[in-house]
């Protein structure tokens, strides 16, 4: 008898360890109706499952966010009591329309991170984050330097695309984007394992995670592809074609210049703007194209001169850690050197020491 006991208490022991060795897993499939997603307070729209085939990335059931796109309004979902464990968040999500959306944790004390991804037309996107690729927001103060999952509060999906898509001047850009939109979401997972990143302080990206943090305008295509991001369009009229990174505070401050590799298909000229805080915009260009292989532009500030339209806005001399957005656009299309038709890969944009 006392030797049974001594072999149950050891498989009960074992059972124990493996137990306590297993990752803790969390999936939010929608498949039930306590999903715990709801419109954040002061928000527009409304959130539902929905059972639509076209709609639903696995199982049954996906959640559906509808909201409308108006200057002033404010559209975004969250949820509350995030798991404490987590190292990461993996999640599908679609709309109906190309937009850039921003995921944010929210911990005490008002602390905000903040990632931004894009999301293409009608098309499942998967979004996998690491807490090390949040930023804080531009109104916060971290008080540690980094994301604190056991003092996060909440966690949310806000469409930044459609706050600045909503302003007048912006159609001339991303054309009319106000209206009624969809927002979708299926299998959203608690990661225990932070997914794998590589820190380099040279590279500014290197087109290695599954999710753009680029934008692009109007009839401009943008997705990740072969370690690096496809840009393609093919439009009937001249239009400004071009793809955008909003920069986080400082990243540009200690570099000396940009080294920018990528392969084009057709002959044009490329022009590399940089935008500051306060407004003024700085560009050089070069010809690019018509090569069979990929190409490397090597650009350091000095080659970067003031454009004409934001003369003024500050003192006239260029402050890396000021800039806030680095886009590139097929300058020879507005100047009708080049058709407005073309195929980018962009394999990497590194920082010049």
């Amino acid at each position: 008898m006392k030797r049974w006991l001594a072999v149950v208490s050891g498989l009960l022991g074992l059972v124990a360890l493996n137990l306590a060795q297993q990752e803790p897993k969390s999936v939010i499939d929608f498949e039930r109706e306590d999903h715990g997603w709801f419109v954040l307070p002061g928000a527009d729209g409304k959130v539902e499952r929905t059972s639509n085939e076209r709609d639903v990335k696995s199982g049954k059931y996906a959640l559906v966010y509808t909201y409308t796109v108006a200057q002033g309004k404010f559209n975004a979902i969250v949820r509350l009591e995030p798991e404490s464990w987590a190292q990461g968040f993996r999640f599908w999500v679609k709309t109906d329309r190309p937009t850039m959306l921003v995921f944010i944790v929210s911990e005490e004390g008002g602390e905000r991170w903040q990632v931004p991804f894009w999301c293409g037309h009608n098309e499942w996107q998967r979004v996998t984050l690491a807490l090390s690729d949040f930023i804080p927001t531009d109104d916060s103060q971290p008080q540690n330097g980094k994301l604190d999952m056991d003092r996060a509060e909440g966690i949310g999906i806000l469409d930044a695309g459609a706050l600045f898509a909503a302003t007048p001047e912006a159609a001339a850009f991303f054309g009319e984007m106000r209206g009624t939109r969809l927002l979708w979401l299926d299998d959203f997972e608690f990661l225990s394992k932070a997914p794998p990143r590589t820190p380099n302080k040279d590279i500014l990206d290197d087109f290695q995670r599954d999710y753009l943090m680029w934008f692009a305008t109007q009839g401009v295509r943008i997705r990740p592809e072969a370690g690096g991001m496809q840009v393609e369009y093919k439009q009937e009229f001249p239009w400004l074609l071009a793809v955008g990174r909003p920069l986080p505070k400082g990243a540009l401050a200690e570099a000396k210049g940009l080294i920018i590799t990528l392969q084009v298909k057709n002959a044009t000229t490329l022009a590399v703007v940089l935008e500051e805080e306060d407004g003024e915009r700085w560009m050089a260009s070069r010809a690019v194209g018509g090569e069979d292989k990929p190409e490397t532009l090597r650009l350091e500030w000095s080659a970067f001169t003031l454009t004409d339209d934001t003369k003024g806005k500050g003192n006239g001399k260029l402050v890396p850690a000021r800039v806030k957005l680095l886009s590139l656009i097929d300058m020879g299309v507005i100047t009708g050197e080049a058709q407005p038709a073309n195929r980018w890969l962009v394999r990497a944009v590194k920082l010049e020491h």
